[in-house]
């Protein structure tokens, strides 16, 4: 499991996270809830590999220079977190051109969805597409939806909007109030799904984020030197070609250089739309989300002094069982 040392991150569920506050700390020590946090800009795209993130039940902190003296409990600050919250909104063209990948996005979708609840993440799944058992609809199956078309809440809401090839970034905007703030949570982390063969018009990517941004109340999204969401795209990248080139993979319309831009932003993926089988994509994003997310801590800190990551030293223990135990 790859550990990142970087302040303000959170931790996998059911973790304890300890440490030593620096020099000057007084006596006296509390335990506090680590705050689920992350700057999905501090991560480029290929941060987040393919690498499963195991399963270790709890890691320690204990400053570095402490030799064979035993840990002070009194200098210690313990953090035990939840699950680490992540709302998963799938933005889906539902235009003439993409009956084949609306198929294979209803056959891959549940596998994907499962793959993201072993990570023991708290997630659920938004769609914004057209509903329906029609040749550019999607009827999403349970068990992630439920019987006929049908909501599973809180796991999964389906928002009835015809997507056409050009307008994702301005539906995502309009849609807000009125079809799915009341789907997402505040304290989660956004990770936006786009699939398109098409680009975005109209509201391009930068002042999509802008008014994304802005959307109350204040801070749901973060902020543009913090934000709360990812993009992810699934468009007509072609593979083996630069990020936001003008190559176009073989059945697609445009490359999604508006979509990738928010990726590159964000710290998003970004895969082909060309391929006839999504289930290696919606694999790799799932893998993506539960990099990104679920093996992410922060540091704590003591009611005195502050932690210094460079005197932190970690420990692992599996099910609450010290290291040599």
């Amino acid at each position: 499991m790859e550990l990142r040392r970087r302040l303000g991150r959170s931790v996998l569920p059911g973790l304890v996270v300890a440490g030593l506050a620096g020099a000057g700390t007084a006596g006296g020590c509390s335990s506090t809830v680590v705050e689920n946090r992350f700057d999905a800009s501090a991560i480029p795209p290929s941060d987040a590999g393919s690498k499963d993130s195991g399963t270790t039940d709890d890691v320690g902190f204990t400053t570095g220079d402490t030799g064979s003296r035993p840990l002070d409990a009194c200098t210690a600050v313990t953090s035990k977190a939840g699950k680490v919250p992540v709302d998963v909104i799938f933005v889906i063209d539902n235009s003439g051109s993409m009956s084949n990948e609306l198929v294979s996005i209803k056959q891959n979708v549940n596998t994907f969805a499962q793959k993201i609840g072993t990570s023991g993440l708290d997630y659920r799944v938004i769609f914004i597409v057209d509903k329906g058992t029609g040749t550019y609809q999607i009827c999403v199956p349970p068990p992630l939806a439920g019987p006929n078309c049908a909501d599973n809440p809180p796991l999964f809401y389906h928002v009835k909007q015809d997507v056409q090839s050009t307008d994702s970034l301005s539906l995502i905007l309009s849609t807000y109030e009125s079809s799915w703030k009341s789907y997402i949570r505040f304290d989660a982390i956004k990770v936006f799904i786009e699939i398109t063969d098409d680009n975005a018009y109209g509201t391009t990517a930068s002042p999509f984020d802008k008014q994304l941004l802005a959307k109350l109340p204040t801070g749901v999204f973060g902020d543009s030197t913090k934000r709360k969401y990812i993009f992810d795209s699934i468009v007509g990248w072609k593979e083996g070609t630069p990020y936001q080139s003008n190559s176009t993979c073989g059945t697609a319309v445009n490359t999604g250089t508006e979509y990738q831009l928010l990726s590159v932003t964000t710290g998003g993926l970004i895969d082909s739309v060309c391929k006839t089988d999504f289930s290696a994509v919606f694999d790799n994003f799932a893998n993506g989300i539960k990099q990104r997310l679920a093996c992410e801590y922060q540091m704590p800190t003591a009611d005195a002094g502050v932690v210094d990551p460079n005197q932190i030293a970690i420990q692992y223990s599996v099910g609450g069982v010290p290291p040599g135990e």
